[in-house]
């Protein structure tokens, strides 16, 4: 007896669906976020006219700069393995065949990455409370903002999170059927 008739193609429809919609979500928000690399651009651009030519006023740019630097990592991360374009030691995993990639791709996910999000999760959250309550500013320049730089670590969690779904729901629909196997 398969694995396709244990889940039965109706349920490995559903289970596919599913995936489906999460990437879509995924993919919106990674691709609105590639024109916020734009803006990172522009920031530090600014900085070096502000401080070779006014000496002054670079402060804000910076902590703006920094803070459109660090929400492309913490948002992309999740777009990045969604393509799959991000780093991976896939020195047996390329030779792998597609279901043994469903399988260690399923495994990691629940063994390692979802565990690995809640401590980031449980410990990052107190944290990122007492920064927002407090409406902390960016230490060095005391411009506002600096709680959305911590509350990105909880929209990261929630990417990542999001993506870890849809991945584990697309190695039960290989794992069940590896001719649905995407490349």
């Amino acid at each position: 007896m398969g694995a396709n008739a244990v889940w039965g193609e109706a349920h490995l429809n559903k289970i596919d669906q599913i995936a489906d919609a999460i990437e879509a979500v995924i993919d919106q928000i990674g691709r609105q976020l590639a024109w916020l690399v734009l803006v990172v651009v522009f920031l530090l651009f600014l900085q070096n006219p502000l401080r070779q030519y006014v000496r002054a006023g670079q402060f804000t740019a910076n902590d703006m700069g920094q803070l459109a630097h660090a929400a492309v990592f913490m948002i992309g991360i999740a777009y990045a393995w969604r393509w799959n374009s991000h780093v991976r030691v896939d020195i047996f995993y390329r030779h792998m065949r597609a279901r043994t990639q469903a399988i260690v791709n399923l495994f990691g996910t629940l063994v390692f990455l979802l565990p690995w999000l809640a401590l980031v999760a449980w410990h990052g959250l107190p944290f990122v409370l007492l920064s927002v309550g407090l409406r902390e500013s960016f230490p060095e320049s005391n411009t506002p903002g600096y709680f959305l730089l911590k509350s990105l670590l909880l929209v990261f969690v929630a990417m990542m999170s999001l993506q870890a779904i849809a991945v584990i729901a697309r190695s039960i629909v290989v794992i069940g059927d590896p001719s649905r196997a995407r490349t």
